[in-house]
């Protein structure tokens, strides 16, 4: 069988080359500024879009493709929103010591361009491990003088992939409500509606039980609790990371969060209606048909038969333990993004749930730990 990468779409998807960044700021003293920007997919002008830049003390907004932005350079924060009536979503992404795509260095190289009748030196911004070169990505900002990006180059592997200019810069005064972040932005009730029936078709399947369940690896825990639909899948490391997935399978909502070592908050995701590339998780839902892998376990005195949960593809190795009433007793998980990780059950309860059980953690959605202001 061949197997399929899921892993290496995401690797572009995931980086600052895409629709919407937030311009590179070397310092929060940037002047008020609004900039319309032409922007250049892959040399391909019959693709080619406008982009709008709103920048107030050290806050800026970009409105792109349906796509608005709020983002802090200085911080490194990025709160992205789309709405159209086939998905709707807000991505939170706050680069730490820690981040893939965290700011490594800033170099001159010499070149100067003027855009516009404005002029700008060229930066080679480097986002990635040198000792990774795959892929080789290379991201170039050219600034003013006064440290506002006019233009920008991002290329992967040597070949231009995107390119962005400016077609007018107006330096003027920039209210806060411009670039304010929405009050209700954190908001879970929103985005996750607990209250909706499931669909006609999902309430003719045989409905699987309830269960809560507590699991352990390596020093770090899982908590696993299924409401059907919904699931909750929360992992907590001895180093301070932590993982949480909220997910509804037939309704396509969903919450994704992650904090980096030392728990620093890193990346928050909420899908009102979710598309299957967001997340493996949800791409790995109802519509994957599990493989058996032919042996059997125990675990708590249960029995259990192994399956792989992610037929078909070669960078992610997803395998669960399951009993009849498809309860994981034991997870395995690895692939091209870390190690492999064993999860065993130490506790499970078959009880019904109640949906606040499915809630996250009310600090995920603590507006100061994202470092928003207000």
């Amino acid at each position: 069988m061949m197997r399929l990468p899921i892993m290496a779409g995401l690797v572009l998807a995931g980086s600052p080359a895409w629709a919407g960044d937030i311009p590179y700021a070397p310092s929060a003293n940037v002047p008020d500024y609004v900039a319309t920007m032409t922007v250049q997919p892959s040399g391909n002008s019959a693709g080619s879009h406008t982009r709008i830049v709103t920048h107030h003390d050290g806050w800026v907004r970009v409105d792109e493709l349906g796509v608005v932005i709020y983002g802090n350079p200085a911080k490194q924060i990025t709160v992205s929103f789309l709405r159209n009536p086939n998905y709707s979503s807000v991505s939170v992404n706050r680069e730490t010591s820690t981040s893939y795509e965290r700011i490594r260095a800033v170099t001159e190289t010499g070149q100067t361009e003027t855009h516009a009748g404005e002029r700008c030196d060229v930066r080679d911004v480097v986002r990635r491990d040198p000792d990774k070169p795959a892929p080789g990505l290379q991201w170039l900002s050219c600034l003013t003088a006064d440290g506002i990006q006019i233009a920008t180059r991002v290329f992967v592997n040597g070949s231009l992939f995107q390119s962005t200019a400016i077609v007018r810069l107006e330096r003027r005064p920039v209210s806060a409500e411009e670039v304010e972040l929405p009050a209700n932005l954190l908001d879970v009730a929103q985005w996750l509606h607990f209250d909706h029936p499931p669909p006609q078709a999902a309430t003719a399947v045989k409905r699987p039980p309830d269960f809560a369940m507590h699991m352990q690896w390596q020093g770090a825990v899982r908590a696993l609790r299924r409401h059907d639909p919904w699931t909750y899948d929360e992992i907590s490391y001895p180093d301070g990371r932590r993982t949480l997935d909220i997910r509804n399978d037939q309704t396509g909502q969903a919450l994704s969060f992650r904090a980096a070592k030392g728990g620093a908050f890193e990346r928050l995701s909420i899908c009102e209606k979710c598309q299957s590339a967001d997340s493996p998780a949800i791409h790995l839902g109802r519509n994957v048909i599990p493989e058996s892998m032919g042996r059997t376990d125990s675990v708590l005195g249960e029995a259990c038969d192994w399956f792989d949960m992610a037929p078909g593809t070669f960078d992610i190795n997803l395998s669960q333990c399951l009993t009849p009433d498809k309860i994981p007793l034991r997870i395995g998980s690895g692939g091209a993004w870390g190690p492999r990780e064993e999860f065993v059950a130490d506790e499970v309860q078959r009880r019904e749930l109640k949906p606040e059980e499915i809630l996250p953690p009310s600090d995920v959605l603590n507006r100061s730990n994202w470092d928003f202001p207000g």
